[in-house]
């Protein structure tokens, strides 16, 4: 398959090597196009008031000045250069961290692969988990996760003609050897707590800056999300998620109340 290979890690990050490297070994054409830096966070944002720039720095490998969203738009118009040319999927990921539940409004690795799908392309969003003090902040397995990829990229190719057209799924890996990993489940998005409160920290000159407080997490999952499988279960959580978000069974409220 011709794939579009980016993240939100920045193109250095060691899982999109992983995921580089595994794909060109299947026998892929790749390109990687991918932020300079880490864009963690990123969502689907562009840049709306700084000028970007795209810049190859080995072959099939670009990094560009901007978000994981407008480092696909960019590579799209400046590396691929038309629609009649644009490839066959886009892979995103694979992340340094999961994203689960409410994390795919926030993600810059789903973000870039919903942008994928506005240029009418299918994406993959992946991830992995590995902050936590069991696995000490540490990714062990990323060669698992990204065997994981080159898996689920294959059953797509064989089976192309059962897909849609367009599509995002949003895929999470446990982090753990492959042989470990339990399989394969289809899910939907959980929902954790609300994030624990802002973390206010005094700079030496007497200013107060706020950092991001971590996520919480529930004191139980519920049964078919992609927490309770991913997160307990240790299986390959594959979440199908809509391209635009249109709420159609509050469609006839509006309706009803607006007329």
């Amino acid at each position: 398959m011709r794939i579009l290979l980016t993240n939100d890690d920045g193109y250095l990050a060691p899982g999109i090597k992983a995921v580089f490297a595994g794909l060109l070994a299947a026998g892929h054409d790749v390109i990687m196009i991918a932020p300079e830096r880490n864009s963690s966070g990123a969502g689907q944002s562009i840049a709306v008031y700084n000028p970007i720039s795209i810049t190859q720095v080995e072959e099939r490998v670009y990094f560009v000045t901007s978000t994981p969203a407008d480092s696909v738009r960019l590579g799209l118009q400046c590396v691929y250069g038309s629609a009649d040319n644009y490839p066959d999927l886009v892979v995103s990921g694979v992340n340094m961290g999961e994203n689960v539940g409410e994390d795919v409004l926030y993600s810059g690795t789903v973000g870039a692969a919903r942008e994928g799908t506005l240029h009418g392309i299918p994406a993959l969003a992946f991830s992995t988990n590995g902050v936590s003090k069991e696995t000490h902040n540490t990714f062990s397995h990323l060669e698992s996760a990204a065997r994981v990829v080159g898996e689920l990229v294959a059953k797509l190719e064989t089976n192309a003609k059962y897909l849609p057209d367009v599509f995002i799924w949003n895929v999470n890996i446990p982090n753990r050897p492959y042989a470990e990993i339990k399989g394969y489940e289809t899910t939907k998005l959980g929902l954790r707590p609300i994030h624990q409160p802002l973390i206010e920290q005094s700079t030496p000159r007497g200013n107060v800056i706020y950092w991001q407080g971590h996520s919480s997490e529930p004191e139980e999952y519920e049964i078919g999300t992609d927490l309770d499988v991913f997160m307990k279960q240790e299986k390959v959580s594959i979440t199908p998620i809509e391209v635009l978000p249109t709420n159609y069974e509050q469609m006839p409220i509006v309706d009803a109340l607006t007329s």
